[in-house]
């Protein structure tokens, strides 16, 4: 084997021998060339030898690879054993490796993260409003109570002074006539009962007040007798039958209607409401909310339309409907206008033509509340449309509920319903002896 192959063999194919050569002949012809010489040729040996024997070790690993781990720790005994022994001992293998550099941190250049903006979130839908809830009805009065009022003005007043009284006498009598003439119930009728009851307690020779009392309510009784109402449908008459309302406005027209419609359904007739108040924004709107209470039909036209014609389609509508009755609402009116008055007469006019006879009642609708000022209106609308019947109402705010006396006295026309409250119940039927039971 030549010395390349020897090398080769070793693992030192790129040991530079003649260097090494050149460097002990060097060494050997120094001044300590012996000792150099051979302490240089000791440990070329020593690699030689661990060569030798590495290759040994590799070639048996890769034969047997199921011991090499027991070799590898075997070869690292060995090692550890030389390395303790000789303090000169290099490990060749572990001085060939190169540390690892440890690592570099390099800064980079800060990168601005592209955020996506979110999409807006959808809006939610709109909850459905709540139905509004009803307003809670009214609870009905009775008649007392809603006469209460007018119990506590000018009666009981009487009853103060007619009870105070300790005798039947002129002072008395002065006393109950001053009551009478501040009561509203009008010059004429206050003159009328004082005179009547004086005369009837002188006649019998009364002595005791108490007994004034029982005469005056008796002549109350009497003077309201005619006003008895409570109009009902004729079945013998052709339909529809058709009631005309009047009035002034805020005396409560068209609620009246509303609760009219009521009344009238209840009793199993069809009704119809012809909307001719055309003047005022609110009371076409308002007399459609009645119409759906009362489940009747109404005829309307648009704001500012002639109300004559409202009426004249209401009165066709509720033929063609085969309806019972047919109830008119009107514009209100003030009695001393000429020309508003005049109004009237022409739907009174029109509402013929249309039933090819005339109106079947003409109510009028007034606030007992307006006191004296209501007979004026009475008498005033009696005269231009000859009224056939009354409505009192709000009976139940003012103390000035003898106002029925009066207007009973002069007009002698029908008091068809009274309005005591706001719940549907509250519209009566007007009973002269309930009436004067409540008031006494």
């Amino acid at each position: 084997m030549d010395l390349d192959a020897l090398l080769a063999e070793l693992g030192l194919e790129n040991f530079d021998l003649e260097g090494f050569v050149s460097q002990y002949l060097e060494a050997l012809n120094g001044p300590y060339g012996l000792v150099a010489a051979g302490f240089t040729l000791i440990l070329l040996l020593t690699l030689l030898l661990r060569r030798k024997r590495r290759k040994a070790m590799q070639r048996t690993m890769e034969d047997e690879p199921a011991f090499a781990s027991d070799e590898r720790e075997e070869e690292s005994a060995v090692e550890r054993k030389v390395r303790d022994s000789d303090p000169g001992f290099v490990d060749e293998e572990l001085s060939e490796i190169e540390e690892e550099p440890a690592p570099v941190a390099v800064e980079l250049p800060e990168v601005e993260e592209e955020v996506e903006e979110p999409e807006p979130e959808p809006e939610p839908e709109p909850e459905p409003e709540p139905e509004p809830e009803e307003e809670p009805k009214p609870k009905p009065k009775s008649l007392s109570e809603g006469l209460s009022k007018t119990k506590k003005g000018f009666i009981s007043r009487l009853g103060q002074a007619i009870f105070g009284a300790k005798k039947i006498d002129d002072d008395l009598f002065e006393e109950l006539e001053e009551i009478l003439y501040t009561a509203d119930i009008g010059a004429t009728t206050s003159q009328k009962l004082f005179r009547a009851v004086t005369e009837r307690a002188k006649s019998k020779e009364l002595s005791d007040p108490g007994k004034v009392m029982d005469l005056l309510k008796e002549e109350i009784l009497t003077l309201l007798e005619p006003a008895r109402g409570g109009w009902r449908l004729d079945e013998d008459k052709p339909k529809p039958q058709v009631i005309l309302v009047v009035g002034v406005n805020g005396v409560g027209k068209t609620t009246t209607i509303g609760k009219l419609a009521h009344k009238y359904a209840d009793l199993g007739h069809k009704v119809v409401l012809a909307a001719g108040d055309t003047f005022r924004a609110a009371a076409v709107e308002q007399l459609g909310i009645w119409g759906k209470r009362a489940d009747v039909e109404v005829i309307s036209a648009q704001e500012g339309a002639d109300p004559s014609s409202v009426v004249y389609n209401g009165v066709q509508a509720a033929r063609s409907r085969k309806a019972g009755l047919m109830i008119a609402d009107t514009a209100g009116r003030l009695h001393t206008k000429y020309n508003l008055m005049a109004e009237l007469k022409k739907i009174q006019r029109v509402c013929g033509k249309a039933l090819e006879r005339d109106p079947d009642e003409i109510w009028l609708v007034i606030d007992a509340n307006t006191g004296q000022n209501a007979i004026n209106q009475a008498r005033k609308f009696n005269e231009e449309l000859g009224l056939t019947g009354l409505i009192v109402t709000k009976l139940d705010g003012t103390a000035k509920g003898g106002v029925i006396l009066g207007i009973t006295d002069e007009l002698r026309i029908p008091i068809h319903f009274i309005g005591i409250g706001e719940a549907l119940e509250d519209l009566r039927r007007f009973d002269p002896q309930e009436f004067v039971d409540a008031l006494f």
